[in-house]
C-alpha cells in the first residue's frame, strides 16, 4: 500500500513522509503537493530511495 502523511506541527512546519514507494518514485507522487505547499526548506531521503526500482511484468500461462 502506498502512503503519503502530511503533518503539520505546532509551528506551522509542514512535514511530508512517504511509505510504499519503490525507489524515487514518491519524489513524482508527491510533486504536486509541492508546487501546492510552496518552497522545501529541507528533504531528507530514505534509504530504499537509493535501492533501484526495476518494473517486473510475469505472465502467466495456463499449460492445459
Amino acid at each position: 500500500m502506498k502512503l503519503v502523511q502530511i503533518t503539520v506541527t505546532a509551528d506551522g512546519r509542514v512535514e511530508m513522509s512517504t511509505y510504499g514507494f519503490p525507489g524515487k518514485s514518491c519524489v513524482e507522487a508527491t510533486k504536486f503537493l509541492k508546487e501546492l505547499l510552496g518552497e522545501e526548506t529541507f528533504i531528507k531521503m530514505k534509504p530504499t530511495a537509493f535501492v533501484p526500482y526495476v518494473a517486473r511484468t510475469e505472465v502467466v500461462q495456463n499449460r492445459e
